[in-house]
């Protein structure tokens, strides 16, 4: 059986948002440190010069050049304090930071145009995708025509033993194959698994719900790109009195009403062919005398 794992680009854009944040952090914290120790400094040494630019000897030669213009008055003494260097430092720091992590999204994200400035980045086109859900919708109800077919049933023949059929073996059997076909055909990888008593503390509330309402319930995590946790369907089913709890889950795939469908259908088909072929073969059974 497939088990479904995160791969490390999956890991990279999940640990993004996080290296982004801690980078905004290091940066404003080394320039309230670094504000910090050059103003105590200063108290100690010349606390006039907090406020007012220290004035520096200058040669004749400077004097003479040195003109009294709005440059040398005004934007100078703000450009060579040593606390406004910190501060600019740390400005630039920032944009540089925040504009890399503006490009590397356009590496992980499905856009159709990225424009920066005078750059234009071309990436995957919005109308493809759009075109890849109608295929994956399309092939799930193809799906959905082969449980009702005569060839599911006949794969269901297969596993009589006795003049019976274990529910549980043709519903792995099954399960496996849309496992399969899913990872392959639509780039939708999940796990599964099959519980006939106590089930994980975190879907005995999905499992209330389905048991109440009969039908298949989804759960869908709010941030997709979250990888420690899981997106997840359950179905609980009676076949013969016996509980049975179907879950599906999948850390980047989100399941849709017609996963639900075809889930529900599944249960319900795999008990009809049951029935069927174990009445056949009940009514052409030789009676022992």
């Amino acid at each position: 059986m497939f088990s479904e794992k995160r791969t490390l680009f999956q890991w990279i854009n999940f640990f993004i948002p996080y290296i982004y944040a801690g980078g905004i952090v290091v940066i404003f914290s080394w320039m309230v440190i670094a504000s910090s120790i050059f103003l105590i400094e200063t108290v100690q040494d010349d606390p006039k010069a907090i406020f007012l630019h220290p004035q520096t000897e200058n040669t004749e030669v400077e004097i003479i050049n040195q003109q009294d213009t709005w440059m040398n008055v005004v934007v100078k003494p703000i450009v060579e304090s040593p606390l406004n260097k910190i501060i600019f430092r740390g400005i630039f720091l920032l944009i540089i930071w925040m504009l890399f992590f503006l490009v590397i999204p356009v590496a992980f994200k499905r856009l159709k145009r990225f424009k920066f400035f005078n750059l234009e980045f071309e990436v995957e086109n919005i109308e493809q995708a759009a075109i890849h859900t109608v295929e994956v919708s399309g092939g799930k109800a193809k799906l959905m025509a082969y449980l009702t077919s005569e060839q599911a049933a006949g794969k269901t023949l297969e596993f009589l033993n006795d003049a019976s059929i274990d529910f549980f073996e043709v519903l792995q059997y099954f399960l496996e194959e849309i496992q399969t076909g899913y990872r392959n055909y639509f780039e939708a990888p999940f796990s599964y698994a099959v519980f006939s008593e106590s089930l994980p503390e975190n879907l005995i509330d999905l499992m209330e719900e389905s048991k109440e309402t009969g039908e298949a319930v989804i759960k869908n995590k709010v941030d997709n790109e979250h990888l420690l946790k899981k997106n997840y369907l359950l179905y609980y089913y009676i076949h013969e009195e016996k509980e049975v709890f179907t879950v599906l889950s999948s850390y980047r795939y989100q399941f849709d009403i017609f996963d639900k469908y075809l889930i529900e259908l599944l249960h319900n088909t795999i008990n009809k062919n049951i029935e069927n072929i174990e009445y056949i073969v009940t009514i052409t059974s030789p009676i022992d005398e």
